[in-house]
């Protein structure tokens, strides 16, 4: 039945009408043909008896006195006055024939014997049956109550055949012209429901592709008018809707793009406040710190006694840790060798140093080719990877790392996999609320540059955080 479903409502208005107004034909056709049947008989057998009786009132006093030729006379006038009559025949009370009305011999199949059976109300009786010239209803009126002898009028259904064919091609036209009117008026009422839904249905498709400004027009006050309407007051209200909705994305993109700008000055300034801090450091802190150790060492080369001697010692190593971590820091804030031998040299040396620091293995797999990047994406993958590896270090229990870095023709790809213990559902939304933004912050650096974050993380079965900038950053 799914073809019924996607049939037009022009062709199912027109179907059910057609096929209402065919099954209803039908059987009043039926009714009719069994009706008119039935008068038809009535009616033979009707002027069959008026004749037989005619014929039997006539025909006493001639079987009386044996004379058989104004019998014959008699009933062949009557048959040749009256087209239905095939056949009259005259017999004895015994069922002798004593004239007829054939020329030749009797048609087969009429029965020479005279079978008897009660009469109807109207003083006669009928019998029908198939001949070779065809069905004949037969009439039979006795002569004086049967004493004399019997008048048998013999009618053909030729004649009622022939007007019922013509009655029922009659009606066959009469019903095909009916079904064809009844076609132009379905039509015309299929018209007048589905031209207003056409226009509703290409109205619609007009909003769905963004075309808010498409009316619909209203030609009647009935239900399809009344629907065009409403769907004319949907299109003004979407039209309002989609102003509005416009005129809010506006304000999101121009809010969007502000936040872009601080999100850039905000990463800008912190870098350059690590870089600024970094210098300090090396060339301020670390020189005072060096200085100190100098002096110390002359004071301690003029000590003899052995007490303030140790003293001395012990200051100067704590100095000497100072002054590493200071250096330490001050390259962790900016590593001098991004800025002098590249990206790829700063992320080996960071690999390296962690992998000794927390007695990790990490594998780093470099690309083959050299490559060239702005300061602005090298800082991007630069504080990922100290983020992603400072993550692993405090969360993920992992005893190894993956890292590679790769460049094809239109992009750059970071890919960083542990094995340690993953992320639990939850964890990280968890986390935004106590306002640890690491994994937020690489995506935000990642999103800035227009590339792509990916976070993929199973419980108990290790992370994967993968960085793609699009090769037109770089330009």
């Amino acid at each position: 039945m799914k073809w019924l479903r996607q049939l037009s409502i022009y062709y199912k208005i027109n179907g059910i009408i057609i096929s209402m107004l065919l099954l209803l034909s039908i059987i009043i056709g039926f009714i009719m043909m069994d009706t008119t049947t039935k008068l038809l008989d009535q009616q033979i057998e009707k002027r069959g008896a008026e004749m037989a009786a005619y014929v039997a009132a006539l025909s006493s006093n001639d079987i009386l006195l044996d004379d058989n030729y104004a019998l014959f006379d008699r009933i062949n006038q009557t048959k040749n006055n009256t087209e239905d009559v095939r056949y009259i025949l005259i017999t004895d009370s015994a069922g002798r024939i004593l004239a007829h009305t054939f020329a030749g011999n009797l048609p087969k199949g009429l029965p020479i014997k005279l079978s008897l059976y009660p009469k109807d109300e109207d003083g006669y009786q009928t019998m029908k049956f198939n001949s070779n010239e065809g069905p004949i209803r037969e009439v039979i009126v006795p002569i004086e109550n049967g004493a004399i002898g019997y008048v048998r009028v013999g009618m053909s259904e030729k004649s009622t055949q022939q007007l019922l064919s013509l009655k029922l091609y009659e009606f066959f036209i009469t019903t095909l012209l009916i079904c064809l009117l009844a076609a132009m008026g379905s039509t015309y009422l299929a018209y007048l429901i589905i031209h207003p839904m056409r226009n509703l249905t290409k109205a619609a498709q007009q909003i769905q592709q963004g075309n808010f400004y498409v009316q619909t027009e209203i030609k009647t006050e009935d239900e399809v008018g009344r629907l065009a309407g409403v769907f004319n007051e949907m299109i003004e209200s979407l039209k309002e809707k989609d102003f509005e909705n416009n005129r809010l994305l506006k304000e999101l993109r121009a809010k969007e793009e502000l936040r872009t700008v601080l999100l850039n000055k905000l990463f800008t300034v912190q870098e350059d406040e690590r870089k600024r801090i970094s210098r300090e450091l090396h060339d301020e802190t670390s020189q005072s710190m060096a200085s100190l150790l100098a002096y110390m060492k002359v004071l301690l080369s003029k000590l003899t006694d052995e007490k303030q001697r140790s003293l001395l010692l012990d200051a100067r190593n704590v100095a000497t840790n100072v002054l590493g971590g200071l250096r330490k820091m001050a390259v962790e804030l900016r590593p001098p060798v991004l800025d002098d031998l590249g990206i790829v040299a700063a992320m080996d040396k960071y690999i390296t140093n962690f992998s000794n620091q927390q007695d990790l293995i990490v594998t780093f797999s470099p690309p083959d080719q050299k490559l060239i990047i702005n300061n602005q994406i090298a800082l991007t993958l630069y504080r990922i990877l100290q983020e992603s590896l400072t993550n692993i270090s405090k969360h993920a229990c992992a005893t190894s790392v993956n890292i590679s870095l790769k460049q094809d023709a239109s992009s750059i790809t970071l890919r960083i996999d542990d094995n340690g213990l993953g992320i639990r559902s939850g964890a990280i939304e968890a986390a935004r609320q106590k306002n640890r933004l690491g994994i937020y912050g690489m995506k935000e650096r990642v999103e800035l540059l227009g590339g792509n974050f990916t976070f993929h993380s199973i419980s108990g079965q290790g992370t994967t955080i993968t960085v793609i900038i699009p090769i037109r950053c770089l330009e």
